[in-house]
C-alpha cells in the first residue's frame, strides 16, 4: 500500500482528501511545512499533495524544494487556487510532478495520483539510462560544447525525470525534434511509445481527428472507427511540432484534455482516459500570438511549464567543426564511401555560413559534399554556390552580383566590394586579396580603417 502526504491548512478539506485516498493508500496529515517535513522523515511517503498556500513563513513551494532536496524520486503534486497557473509554473519549474486547480476535481486528482505513483514504479527501470544524464552530459544524437547547446543538455537533464510539460522554442532545423525524443528517452516513460506529430502539416479538422480519433460516420470518409494519437501515446511522451498553428478552436480542445487527461473522440461523447507527457515546439513568437489573440493565453501557460530554447547555429559556430566531422562520419558511411578530409577553405566558408536552415542545413550540405567529393577531400568547389565556394576572379559566376545603389560614394563602394569578397571567400584575406588584385597588406590597412580587421578567422589564412 502506498504512502500519500497530504498537507492542507484548511481542516476540511485536509479531513475530504483524507478520506479520498483512506483505505485505498495510508494516509498522513499535515497543515504546515514543519509537520509535513516531520511525518516526511518519520514515515517517508511515496507521493506528497501540498496546497501552495499554507500558513507559517514557508509555503508549498518551500516544501516542494526540501522534497526534492531529501528525496528527489518522491513526486510532489501542488494545488493552487484557481487563476494562479504562473505560480504553479513554478512549482513545476521546481520539480513538482504536476499541479490541479482549486476547486479540486476529485476523479481527475485521482489521475494524477495514480499515475504519479505509477511513474515513481516505473522509475527504476529507467534509472540506468538516466544515471548516465547528468547535468552537463551530453545527451544521444547530440553534438557540441558551445554555451548555449550546454544549457540545452542541463535543462534535458533536469527536466527529463519529471512529468512536466516542456515547450520548445526555436528556429527551423535547431534539433527541436532531437531534444524532445532525448527527453522520452531519459524519463521514466522511456518504455513506452514516443508519437510525434507535425500540426503545421494537418488542416484544422483533420488535426483534430488525428489527435483524437473519431467515431465512424462521424464525417465523410470516416468509414471505421480511429483511434488518436493520444490514445497512441498512453503511457509515453505525445510530441507536438509547430504547436503555433494549432487553431484556437483546437487549442480549447487541447487544454482540456491536459488539465482532465481525458479526450473525446470527433463524433463521440464518451471520455477515455489518457495518459501521455506533452512536449511542444514551435519557432513562432507565442507571445506575440497571444497579444494578437490567435493563441489562447490559457493554452500557452499550460505548455510553457519548462521553457527550452534551441540556438541557432549561427550563435554557435564554434561547434561547426564537430558538427561536420560528424555528418562526415555519418553519410560517408551510409553512402559507402571513405571518410573525407575538409580543407582549410572549405572548412572556413562552413564556418562563416550564416546559416539560416541551422543544423538540418548544414548536415544536408555536408552530405552533398561526401557524394559530390566522391570519397575525396572537401574543398570549395563541392560546396553549394550560396555559401560562396569562390577563391578566383574566374569561378565568380556572372549571376554573383553586387548591387549599389547609383550616388553611393566611391569610399563606401570600395568597401562594400571588399567586405563582400572577403564574405564569399569565407575570410580567406589571401584569396580575397589575389581577386581583388590588391596586396595583402593593402587589404589589411583598408580592413582596419574598417574596424574589420578580425572579420573572419585567419585560420582561414592557412588555406593559401
Amino acid at each position: 500500500m502506498s504512502r500519500i502526504l497530504i498537507v492542507e491548512d484548511e481542516p476540511n478539506a485536509r479531513e475530504t482528501l483524507g478520506e479520498v485516498f483512506a483505505g485505498e493508500h495510508d494516509v498522513l496529515l499535515a497543515e504546515d511545512v514543519d509537520e509535513a517535513l516531520e511525518r516526511f522523515e518519520a514515515s517517508p511517503p511515496d507521493l506528497v499533495l501540498t496546497d501552495i498556500l499554507l500558513p507559517g513563513e514557508r509555503d508549498g513551494l518551500d516544501l516542494l524544494k526540501e522534497v526534492r532536496r531529501r528525496r528527489p524520486e518522491v513526486p510532489v503534486i501542488v494545488m493552487t487556487a484557481y487563476g494562479s497557473v504562473e505560480r504553479a509554473v513554478r512549482a513545476m519549474r521546481d520539480g513538482a510532478h504536476d499541479f490541479l486547480e482549486k476547486p479540486i476535481d476529485l476523479r481527475r486528482l485521482r489521475q494524477l495520483v495514480a499515475g504519479a505513483l505509477r511513474d515513481a514504479a516505473a522509475a527504476p527501470a529507467s534509472a540506468p539510462y538516466r544515471s548516465g544524464l547528468a547535468e552537463g552530459d551530453v545527451p544521444p544524437g547530440f553534438v557540441g560544447s558551445a554555451p548555449a547547446i550546454r544549457e540545452v543538455f542541463r535543462v534535458v537533464a533536469r527536466a527529463a525525470p519529471t512529468n512536466a510539460t516542456v515547450l520548445i522554442l526555436g528556429e527551423s532545423g535547431t534539433g527541436k525534434e532531437l531534444v524532445a525524443e532525448a527527453i522520452h528517452r531519459a524519463s521514466p516513460r522511456s518504455g513506452g511509445p514516443f508519437v510525434k506529430v507535425n500540426c503545421a502539416a494537418l488542416p484544422e479538422g483533420l488535426l483534430e481527428s488525428e489527435l483524437f480519433g473519431h467515431a465512424k460516420g462521424s464525417f465523410t470518409g470516416a468509414i471505421a472507427d480511429r483511434a488518436g494519437r493520444f490514445e497512441a501515446a498512453h503511457g509515453g511522451t505525445l510530441f507536438l511540432d509547430e504547436v503555433g498553428e494549432i487553431a484556437p478552436h483546437t487549442q480549447v480542445k487541447l487544454l482540456r484534455a491536459l488539465q482532465t487527461r481525458e479526450i473525446e473522440r470527433v463524433g463521440e461523447t464518451k471520455t477515455r482516459p489518457v495518459d501521455v507527457r506533452l512536449v511542444a515546439a514551435t519557432n513562432a513568437d507565442l507571445e506575440s500570438l497571444v497579444r494578437k489573440g490567435t493563441f489562447r493565453e490559457d493554452f500557452y501557460f499550460r505548455l510553457k511549464v519548462i521553457t527550452l530554447r534551441m540556438p541557432a547555429l549561427r550563435d554557435r559556430r564554434g561547434d561547426i567543426p564537430a558538427l561536420v566531422d560528424h555528418f562526415l562520419h555519418m553519410y560517408a558511411e551510409r553512402h559507402g564511401l571513405p571518410v573525407p578530409q575538409v580543407t582549410p577553405e572549405a572548412m572556413a566558408l562552413l564556418k562563416s555560413h550564416d546559416w539560416p536552415g541551422n543544423v538540418r542545413e548544414l548536415e544536408n550540405t555536408v552530405e552533398a559534399a561526401v557524394v559530390l567529393g566522391g570519397g575525396g577531400p572537401i574543398t570549395p568547389d563541392v560546396l553549394p554556390e550560396e555559401i560562396g565556394g569562390v577563391h578566383r576572379i574566374d569561378d565568380l559566376p556572372d549571376a554573383d552580383v553586387i548591387r549599389i545603389p547609383a550616388g553611393t560614394p566611391l569610399p563606401d563602394v570600395e568597401r562594400t566590394i571588399i567586405l563582400d569578397t572577403l564574405r564569399r571567400t569565407g575570410g580567406n584575406k589571401t584569396a580575397a586579396a589575389r581577386i581583388l588584385g590588391i596586396g595583402l597588406r593593402t587589404l589589411y590597412r583598408k580592413l582596419d580603417s574598417y574596424g574589420a580587421t578580425a572579420v573572419i578567422d585567419d585560420s582561414a589564412e592557412d588555406a593559401s
